[in-house]
């Protein structure tokens, strides 16, 4: 599993869109949808929500996260 740390921006029933915590400052980032099967473990931190304007949706409040996600997505995705 690869551990992934950032802000949820958005979520579905089947899906979640994150931002890297590296990534959040960046205006117009593309989030990362990753598929809820696809995530063994989530967390939420006890720190504030971050205002992110995204490439989707303009500006979403961001929550943080930590995620554990399934290597095989991961590099598929980062591969693309």
């Amino acid at each position: 599993m690869v551990a992934m740390v950032g802000y949820v921006v958005r979520t579905t029933d089947a899906a979640v869109a994150f931002v890297a915590e590296s990534d959040a400052g960046i205006a117009g980032v593309k989030p990362l949808w990753i598929p809820r099967k696809k995530i063994e473990s989530a967390t939420e931190s006890d720190g504030l929500g971050r205002s992110i304007k995204t490439a989707q949706d303009g500006e979403r409040i961001g929550i943080p996260m930590a995620l554990s996600v399934d290597d095989a997505f991961i590099a598929k995705v980062k591969g693309a």
